[in-house]
Protein backbone atom coordinates (compact mmCIF):
# COMPACT_ATOMS: atom_id res chain seq x y z
CA UNK A 1 0.00 0.00 0.00
CA UNK A 2 1.39 3.40 -1.02
CA UNK A 3 1.91 5.81 1.87
CA UNK A 4 0.26 8.63 -0.07
CA UNK A 5 -2.76 6.68 -1.36
CA UNK A 6 -6.23 7.65 -0.16
CA UNK A 7 -9.37 5.59 -0.40
CA UNK A 8 -12.43 7.20 1.19
CA UNK A 9 -14.12 3.93 2.18
CA UNK A 10 -10.95 2.61 3.79
CA UNK A 11 -10.32 5.97 5.43
CA UNK A 12 -13.83 6.02 6.91
CA UNK A 13 -13.31 2.57 8.42
CA UNK A 14 -9.99 3.64 9.88
CA UNK A 15 -11.44 6.94 11.16
CA UNK A 16 -14.15 5.06 13.06
CA UNK A 17 -11.45 2.83 14.54
CA UNK A 18 -9.39 5.92 15.46
CA UNK A 19 -12.44 7.59 17.01
CA UNK A 20 -13.14 4.51 19.14
CA UNK A 21 -9.51 4.60 20.27
CA UNK A 22 -9.92 8.28 21.15
CA UNK A 23 -12.98 7.50 23.28
CA UNK A 24 -11.08 4.70 25.02
CA UNK A 25 -7.90 6.71 25.67
CA UNK A 26 -9.26 10.19 26.39
CA UNK A 27 -13.05 9.99 26.57
CA UNK A 28 -13.36 9.94 30.37
CA UNK A 29 -10.72 12.65 30.77
CA UNK A 30 -12.56 14.82 28.26
CA UNK A 31 -15.87 14.37 30.08
CA UNK A 32 -14.26 15.24 33.42
CA UNK A 33 -12.57 18.35 32.01
CA UNK A 34 -15.76 19.41 30.22
CA UNK A 35 -17.78 19.17 33.45
CA UNK A 36 -15.35 21.18 35.60
CA UNK A 37 -17.36 24.34 34.97
CA UNK A 38 -20.52 22.69 36.29
CA UNK A 39 -18.63 21.37 39.32
CA UNK A 40 -17.21 24.83 40.08
CA UNK A 41 -20.66 26.41 39.72
CA UNK A 42 -22.21 23.94 42.16
CA UNK A 43 -19.33 24.40 44.61
CA UNK A 44 -19.66 28.19 44.56
CA UNK A 45 -23.42 27.97 44.93
CA UNK A 46 -23.29 25.60 47.91
CA UNK A 47 -20.48 27.61 49.54
CA UNK A 48 -22.40 30.89 49.26
CA UNK A 49 -25.57 29.19 50.52
CA UNK A 50 -23.81 27.70 53.56
CA UNK A 51 -21.85 30.85 54.41
CA UNK A 52 -24.41 33.51 53.57
CA UNK A 53 -27.77 31.77 53.40
CA UNK A 54 -28.23 32.67 49.71
CA UNK A 55 -27.39 30.72 46.57
CA UNK A 56 -25.10 32.61 44.21
CA UNK A 57 -23.35 31.11 41.23
CA UNK A 58 -19.88 31.88 39.91
CA UNK A 59 -19.40 35.29 38.29
CA UNK A 60 -19.33 35.37 34.52
CA UNK A 61 -15.74 36.64 34.28
CA UNK A 62 -14.51 33.83 36.56
CA UNK A 63 -16.41 31.22 34.53
CA UNK A 64 -14.86 32.60 31.37
CA UNK A 65 -11.34 32.51 32.82
CA UNK A 66 -11.85 28.96 34.05
CA UNK A 67 -13.17 27.92 30.64
CA UNK A 68 -10.05 29.34 28.95
CA UNK A 69 -7.69 27.57 31.36
CA UNK A 70 -9.44 24.19 31.03
CA UNK A 71 -9.57 24.54 27.23
CA UNK A 72 -5.81 25.11 27.11
CA UNK A 73 -5.22 22.06 29.32
CA UNK A 74 -7.34 19.89 27.01
CA UNK A 75 -5.61 21.15 23.86
CA UNK A 76 -2.10 20.53 25.16
CA UNK A 77 -2.71 17.17 26.87
CA UNK A 78 -4.99 15.39 24.38
CA UNK A 79 -2.43 14.86 21.55
CA UNK A 80 0.08 13.08 23.78
CA UNK A 81 -2.65 10.87 25.27
CA UNK A 82 -4.05 9.99 21.85
CA UNK A 83 -0.96 9.60 19.68
CA UNK A 84 2.05 9.63 21.98
CA UNK A 85 2.30 5.85 21.61
CA UNK A 86 3.48 6.10 17.99
CA UNK A 87 7.05 6.81 19.16
CA UNK A 88 7.11 3.55 21.13
CA UNK A 89 8.89 0.80 19.20
CA UNK A 90 6.25 -1.87 19.77
CA UNK A 91 3.05 0.18 19.65
CA UNK A 92 4.42 2.43 16.93
CA UNK A 93 5.13 -0.57 14.74
CA UNK A 94 1.55 -1.75 15.30
CA UNK A 95 0.34 1.72 14.27
CA UNK A 96 2.27 1.50 10.98
CA UNK A 97 0.89 -1.97 10.26
CA UNK A 98 -2.77 -0.93 10.55
CA UNK A 99 -4.67 -1.46 7.25
CA UNK A 100 -4.65 2.16 6.11
CA UNK A 101 -2.20 4.34 4.24
CA UNK A 102 -0.05 6.85 6.07
CA UNK A 103 -1.98 9.67 4.42
CA UNK A 104 -5.25 8.28 5.77
CA UNK A 105 -3.74 7.91 9.24
CA UNK A 106 -2.40 11.46 8.99
CA UNK A 107 -5.78 12.95 7.99
CA UNK A 108 -7.56 11.01 10.74
CA UNK A 109 -4.98 12.19 13.29
CA UNK A 110 -5.46 15.84 12.28
CA UNK A 111 -9.27 15.57 12.37
CA UNK A 112 -9.34 13.91 15.79
CA UNK A 113 -6.93 16.31 17.51
CA UNK A 114 -7.72 19.52 15.62
CA UNK A 115 -11.49 19.20 15.14
CA UNK A 116 -13.15 16.40 17.11
CA UNK A 117 -11.50 17.01 20.50
CA UNK A 118 -12.02 20.84 20.55
CA UNK A 119 -15.55 20.55 19.14
CA UNK A 120 -16.67 17.95 21.68
CA UNK A 121 -15.06 19.84 24.56
CA UNK A 122 -16.56 23.21 23.62
CA UNK A 123 -19.99 21.68 22.93
CA UNK A 124 -20.17 19.83 26.25
CA UNK A 125 -18.63 22.60 28.35
CA UNK A 126 -20.74 25.40 26.84
CA UNK A 127 -23.85 23.22 26.77
CA UNK A 128 -23.57 22.58 30.52
CA UNK A 129 -22.85 26.27 31.13
CA UNK A 130 -25.95 27.33 29.16
CA UNK A 131 -28.05 24.80 31.06
CA UNK A 132 -26.79 26.13 34.41
CA UNK A 133 -27.48 29.75 33.41
CA UNK A 134 -31.01 28.83 32.35
CA UNK A 135 -31.68 27.21 35.73
CA UNK A 136 -29.69 29.60 37.95
CA UNK A 137 -30.48 33.30 37.33
CA UNK A 138 -27.63 34.42 39.62
CA UNK A 139 -24.89 33.30 37.20
CA UNK A 140 -25.75 35.93 34.55
CA UNK A 141 -24.95 35.39 30.88
CA UNK A 142 -23.49 32.15 29.65
CA UNK A 143 -19.97 31.87 28.24
CA UNK A 144 -21.52 31.37 24.79
CA UNK A 145 -23.33 34.71 25.12
CA UNK A 146 -20.12 36.48 26.11
CA UNK A 147 -18.25 35.01 23.17
CA UNK A 148 -20.75 35.09 20.32
CA UNK A 149 -23.60 37.40 21.33
CA UNK A 150 -21.86 40.10 23.36
CA UNK A 151 -18.46 41.57 22.62
CA UNK A 152 -15.92 40.68 25.32
CA UNK A 153 -14.33 44.13 25.34
CA UNK A 154 -17.76 45.75 25.46
CA UNK A 155 -18.66 43.61 28.48
CA UNK A 156 -15.55 44.76 30.34
CA UNK A 157 -15.59 48.40 29.21
CA UNK A 158 -19.09 49.50 28.13
CA UNK A 159 -19.26 51.86 25.16
CA UNK A 160 -20.60 54.67 27.29
CA UNK A 161 -17.46 54.56 29.46
CA UNK A 162 -15.00 54.79 26.54
CA UNK A 163 -13.30 58.21 26.25
CA UNK A 164 -13.95 59.95 22.95
CA UNK A 165 -10.21 60.32 22.29
CA UNK A 166 -9.76 56.52 22.42
CA UNK A 167 -12.57 55.50 20.07
CA UNK A 168 -10.26 54.09 17.40
CA UNK A 169 -8.24 52.04 19.87
CA UNK A 170 -11.30 50.45 21.46
CA UNK A 171 -12.93 49.94 18.08
CA UNK A 172 -9.92 47.89 16.99
CA UNK A 173 -9.91 46.00 20.29
CA UNK A 174 -13.58 45.10 19.82
CA UNK A 175 -12.91 43.74 16.34
CA UNK A 176 -9.87 41.73 17.51
CA UNK A 177 -11.92 40.20 20.36
CA UNK A 178 -14.03 38.27 17.84
CA UNK A 179 -14.17 34.58 18.79
CA UNK A 180 -13.93 33.65 15.10
CA UNK A 181 -10.30 34.80 15.15
CA UNK A 182 -9.59 32.13 17.78
CA UNK A 183 -10.39 29.14 15.56
CA UNK A 184 -6.98 29.11 13.87
CA UNK A 185 -5.30 29.56 17.27
CA UNK A 186 -7.16 26.52 18.63
CA UNK A 187 -6.04 24.46 15.64
CA UNK A 188 -2.50 25.80 16.05
CA UNK A 189 -2.28 24.70 19.69
CA UNK A 190 -3.56 21.23 18.82
CA UNK A 191 -1.08 20.87 15.93
CA UNK A 192 1.87 22.11 18.01
CA UNK A 193 1.35 19.53 20.72
CA UNK A 194 0.50 16.81 18.21
CA UNK A 195 3.86 17.44 16.55
CA UNK A 196 5.57 17.20 19.93
CA UNK A 197 3.67 14.01 20.74
CA UNK A 198 4.93 12.20 17.63
CA UNK A 199 8.53 13.51 17.91
CA UNK A 200 9.52 13.21 21.57
CA UNK A 201 9.71 9.78 23.14
CA UNK A 202 9.19 10.87 26.77
CA UNK A 203 7.73 13.90 28.59
CA UNK A 204 6.03 14.90 25.36
CA UNK A 205 3.87 17.75 26.66
CA UNK A 206 6.60 19.15 28.93
CA UNK A 207 9.25 19.07 26.21
CA UNK A 208 6.88 20.69 23.72
CA UNK A 209 6.13 23.49 26.21
CA UNK A 210 9.86 23.90 26.83
CA UNK A 211 10.56 24.21 23.10
CA UNK A 212 7.79 26.80 22.72
CA UNK A 213 9.20 28.84 25.63
CA UNK A 214 12.76 28.65 24.27
CA UNK A 215 11.58 29.63 20.80
CA UNK A 216 9.59 32.57 22.21
CA UNK A 217 12.59 33.80 24.22
CA UNK A 218 14.89 33.48 21.19
CA UNK A 219 12.42 35.26 18.93
CA UNK A 220 11.98 38.06 21.47
CA UNK A 221 15.76 38.46 21.81
CA UNK A 222 16.04 38.66 18.02
CA UNK A 223 13.15 41.05 17.41
CA UNK A 224 13.69 43.43 20.34
CA UNK A 225 16.67 45.30 18.82
CA UNK A 226 14.96 45.36 15.42
CA UNK A 227 11.78 46.85 16.88
CA UNK A 228 13.91 49.28 18.89
CA UNK A 229 15.58 50.53 15.70
CA UNK A 230 12.23 50.90 13.94
CA UNK A 231 10.71 52.92 16.78
CA UNK A 232 13.84 54.86 17.74
CA UNK A 233 12.96 57.91 15.68
CA UNK A 234 9.42 58.09 17.07
CA UNK A 235 10.61 57.58 20.64
CA UNK A 236 13.26 60.28 20.23
CA UNK A 237 10.65 62.66 18.83
CA UNK A 238 8.31 62.00 21.74
CA UNK A 239 10.97 62.86 24.32
CA UNK A 240 9.94 66.50 24.15
CA UNK A 241 6.18 65.80 24.11
CA UNK A 242 3.84 65.97 27.04
CA UNK A 243 3.16 62.25 27.50
CA UNK A 244 0.27 62.88 29.86
CA UNK A 245 -1.54 64.84 27.16
CA UNK A 246 -0.99 62.16 24.52
CA UNK A 247 -4.17 60.19 23.85
CA UNK A 248 -4.24 56.52 22.74
CA UNK A 249 -5.38 57.51 19.25
CA UNK A 250 -2.58 60.07 18.97
CA UNK A 251 -0.09 57.38 19.96
CA UNK A 252 -1.08 55.41 16.87
CA UNK A 253 -0.28 58.42 14.70
CA UNK A 254 3.03 59.13 16.46
CA UNK A 255 4.13 55.51 15.94
CA UNK A 256 3.14 54.94 12.28
CA UNK A 257 4.60 51.43 12.07
CA UNK A 258 2.87 50.34 15.28
CA UNK A 259 -0.29 52.07 14.10
CA UNK A 260 -0.20 50.12 10.83
CA UNK A 261 0.24 46.81 12.66
CA UNK A 262 -2.52 47.68 15.11
CA UNK A 263 -4.99 48.72 12.40
CA UNK A 264 -4.27 45.58 10.37
CA UNK A 265 -3.99 43.24 13.34
CA UNK A 266 -6.82 40.96 12.20
CA UNK A 267 -5.31 40.39 8.76
CA UNK A 268 -1.80 39.94 10.15
CA UNK A 269 -3.04 37.50 12.79
CA UNK A 270 -5.02 35.44 10.27
CA UNK A 271 -2.19 35.29 7.72
CA UNK A 272 0.53 34.48 10.26
CA UNK A 273 -1.58 31.81 11.99
CA UNK A 274 -2.53 30.31 8.63
CA UNK A 275 1.11 30.16 7.52
CA UNK A 276 2.19 28.57 10.81
CA UNK A 277 -0.64 26.04 10.67
CA UNK A 278 0.38 25.05 7.14
CA UNK A 279 3.97 24.62 8.33
CA UNK A 280 2.85 22.46 11.26
CA UNK A 281 0.66 20.33 8.98
CA UNK A 282 3.63 19.78 6.69
CA UNK A 283 5.98 18.87 9.57
CA UNK A 284 3.44 16.41 11.03
CA UNK A 285 2.99 14.77 7.63
CA UNK A 286 6.77 14.63 7.13
CA UNK A 287 7.16 12.94 10.52
CA UNK A 288 4.43 10.36 9.76
CA UNK A 289 5.84 9.73 6.29
CA UNK A 290 9.39 9.15 7.56
CA UNK A 291 8.39 7.14 10.63
CA UNK A 292 10.16 3.79 10.95
CA UNK A 293 10.42 1.27 13.78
Amino acid sequence: MESNSFDFKRFWCYFKFDFDAFVSRYGISLLVMSSLGLSAELFCGFFSFVSGGEWHGMWGILRGMMFAVVAIIVLITAPAKLYGYVTDRKEGSAFLMLPASRLEKYVSMILITGVVVPLLFFTIYMGLDIMVCMIDPTCGNSIFDYLFCNNIIESIVPGADIPAEANEVFSQLRSMASPYLMFDDILQAALLFLLGAIIFKTSKTGKTLGCIILFSISLQALLTPIIGLIFFGSIHGMASMNMVATTPDQMLDVFPVFGWFFRNAKIIDTVSDGALNCLLLFLIWLRIKKMKH
